[in-house]
């Protein structure tokens, strides 16, 4: 995993493109954090970007790296009751072996008021038909979390769903935000509710090739393709290839 991540790191060091639209994505999670004097958690944090633009975030992953603060797993974090403000994580949900069970987790350690900001693959029907063409990582559609999760009605046990940190299903936070939402409200809603869902992303991200892939366009190309992005906002339910959840914990 160092391997994979150090060479993210080396990626987003080249890789203008990629920097500028994290670096707008990264300034909206900001904005939408909870004003708190409690830390901000990254989970997930891989190579370490978002500290750049929120240096007091404290960066952590499932497995150590030096550049990293904390390794832990989500499903048990090592805080107190209360004991932290935010939490933001970047193409992480997905990986997780029990989404439902994480996220009763974070309502155990997040704050009245504190909050937990998502950005997730979405599959639209266009950026579904490039995702199961170009991108190794599956969308599992018919999978219900609540239903196969430690938390709830389930009976499956989160020992018995213990995978490689790597392994995923892209269609996770459709599933729990957008397709299964009102068992969303059912179990979690007592302690969540949702301040924004939006689906992002149909052009500017696909072109650029992410951390795995060359950009597809030449770097001039891109304040155009920016524009383009702009154009393509009311189309984003057939087109998006991303979406950005904003979940807070009820006082």
């Amino acid at each position: 995993m160092n391997n994979i991540l150090q060479k993210h790191k080396e990626t987003w060091a080249k890789k203008k493109i990629l920097r500028d639209i994290y670096t707008a994505w990264y300034k909206e999670i900001i904005h939408d954090l909870a004003q708190t004097k409690k830390k901000t958690i990254e989970m997930g944090a891989g190579s370490g970007n978002f500290k750049e633009f929120k240096p007091d975030a404290v960066s952590s992953d499932i497995d150590h790296c030096s550049w990293l603060d904390l390794t832990f797993d989500a499903h048990h974090m090592p805080f107190k009751d209360a004991g932290i403000g935010n939490i933001v994580m970047i193409d992480v949900l997905h990986h997780l072996a029990d989404p439902v069970f994480f996220l009763k987790e974070a309502g155990r350690v997040l704050e009245e008021g504190g909050r937990i900001v998502l950005l997730e693959p979405f599959p639209s029907p266009f950026s579904l038909f490039i995702y199961k063409r170009f991108h190794p990582e599956p969308f599992v559609m018919d999978w219900d979390y609540f239903k196969n999760s430690a938390v709830g009605t389930g009976s499956a046990s989160l020992k018995d769903q213990q995978k490689d940190p790597w392994e995923s299903n892209q269609a996770a936070a459709y599933l729990l935000f957008y397709k299964h939402r009102e068992q969303f409200l059912r179990v979690l809603g007592t302690g969540f509710k949702i301040i924004k869902r939006k689906r992002m992303s149909c052009i500017l991200y696909p072109a650029s090739g992410g951390f795995e892939r060359p950009a597809f366009i030449p770097g001039f190309l891109v304040p155009v393709f920016k524009l383009i992005e702009m154009v393509f906002v009311p189309f984003r339910w057939l087109m998006a290839f991303r979406c950005y959840v904003v979940l807070e914990k009820k006082k």
